[in-house]
């Protein structure tokens, strides 16, 4: 009776603790930006301690002073956002590598271990925003028009959700997989895009791949014009089985392969007429290739 007794005094004190941290958090969370999220904000995209499924733990002690320091002076979140997204790194210690240990591990995981895939670099990101009162989720699809898949954040800032691509340092209207997620499609749902809630919604959507509550998102990043003539291909080059940044030219225009720490589905994207014949310029060699829809060429140094 006595160990059931200091059992329960425990868990009550770890659950004040949380709320208090939480209660604090919330306090926080009115002064340090010019918007002031709803309740239902808060909720769903401030107050929880997962977005797919990872193990929960207690990271605002350990993220909060971080992001306070990196996010001071911010006037609006995404400015804060952007700034984390530039400097969180480096403290923390985690770089991209699809050599972690699973896709969802939590952020406290992802430090001690310091590499993280676009799941986990989102989970730590959008835990990073919460954790100074920034509503983030989660936000990711298959892709339709090639292999792979893709995870990134949206934060909400001035009445909107905004994109961020964890670990890339670049403006959310430049996001490299933009053009990717503009491809999706709600006709079927493995190829929509879905952004995570701490809820169910009314229609009981879940997150691919996951089975977290979700909303489909693909209206916002679906293409509102006519796809561009041509069809996309995608360059990479690897040297000694490692992908690596290099310059190159094709017809004249100048382009960089993504390096080792860019995400994998990332690639120097060029557009052709269907089934042209093109060639590249790379470190002194020539490469020919079709353009085919989708097509990937991965260039071996």
């Amino acid at each position: 009776m006595k160990r059931f007794l200091a059992f329960f005094l425990s868990l009550c004190a770890g659950v004040a603790a949380r709320a208090d941290l939480v209660a604090d958090h919330a306090a926080r969370m009115r002064v340090l930006y010019g918007d002031k999220p709803t309740p239902a904000l808060f909720r769903e995209y401030v107050a929880p301690l997962t977005s797919l499924g990872e193990t929960p733990v207690d990271w605002l002690p350990v993220l909060r002073p971080i992001a306070l320091d990196i996010t001071a002076g911010a006037k609006t979140p995404l400015e804060a956002a952007m700034r984390l997204n530039r400097h969180l790194w480096k403290r923390v210690g985690v770089i991209y590598s699809t050599k972690r240990d699973k896709a969802n591990q939590d952020p406290l995981h992802s430090m001690r271990i310091g590499q993280a895939s676009c799941s986990g670099l989102s989970i730590l990101l959008a835990d990073a925003c919460r954790s100074v009162g920034i509503p983030a989720r989660l936000v990711g699809c298959q892709w339709r028009a090639k292999p792979g898949n893709h995870t990134w954040i949206e934060v909400w800032s001035e009445g909107a959700w905004h994109p961020l691509g964890a670990f890339e340092v670049c403006p959310p209207d430049k996001l490299w997989f933009l053009a990717d997620a503009a491809g999706a499609t709600d006709d079927d749902p493995r190829y929509a895009i879905y952004a995570t809630r701490a809820t169910p919604n009314a229609e009981g959507t879940v997150f691919y791949g996951w089975g977290v509550p979700a909303d489909r998102v693909t209206a916002r990043y679906a293409r509102k014009a006519p796809e561009p003539a041509g069809v996309r291909v995608h360059i990479a080059a690897e040297r000694a089985g490692a992908r690596v940044a290099v310059p190159f030219t094709c017809a004249g225009k100048r382009f960089v392969t993504p390096g080792p720490l860019q995400d994998l589905n990332d690639y120097a994207t060029l557009t052709f007429p269907s089934n042209q014949t093109f060639t590249i310029e790379m470190e002194g060699r020539t490469f020919t290739h079709r353009a085919e829809p989708g097509a990937i060429y991965v260039e071996r140094l």
